[in-house]
């Protein structure tokens, strides 16, 4: 049997309550293994720009979705910044990114190469979970690397 070594744990975080309780497994995992860094991720759904509007709201919502990005960077650099203060854990990144919170996910696995992925799951109900799955499901399903769902 193989030993599981965990050097790098990458969480994906958007300021929810299901992902404070992702970011605190994975405070308690970085902080009980020895030289383990910590990535955390947000990804920022933009707002979807209406198609042939001649009205220039395609503009404002592009504009919207820059100030938006901006304010994600600038909450998140708060956070790996107490993080690093508070909770003594000096490998802490973060990155925000826009688009498609999956693929985005995934895409950042493939690219930081983390051991595992934490994530919080948000109940949606019976009948949108049947139709569209939850994100961390499509994660967990698609990922390379263990993905462990905190509730």
């Amino acid at each position: 049997m193989s030993e599981i070594k965990i050097k790098k744990i990458m969480c994906s975080y958007d300021f929810s309550e299901e992902s404070k309780k992702a970011l605190e497994m994975a405070f308690f995992l970085t902080e009980s293994i020895k030289d383990c860094e910590l990535y955390i991720l947000n990804v920022y759904r933009p707002i979807p720009t209406p198609v042939g509007d001649f009205t220039g709201a395609t503009d404002s919502y592009l504009e919207d979705n820059q100030e938006e990005l901006e304010k994600s960077r600038k909450k998140l650099h708060e956070v790996v910044e107490e993080i690093k203060k508070d909770r003594k854990i000096e490998k802490c990144t973060g990155n925000v990114v826009m688009g498609n919170p999956v693929e985005e996910i995934l895409h950042a696995i493939e690219k930081e190469k983390p051991d595992l992925v934490i994530m919080g799951n948000k109940k949606h109900g019976f009948k949108k979970g049947i139709i569209l799955g939850s994100v961390s499901e499509r994660v967990s399903a698609n990922s390379p690397v263990s993905v462990l769902i905190a509730r």
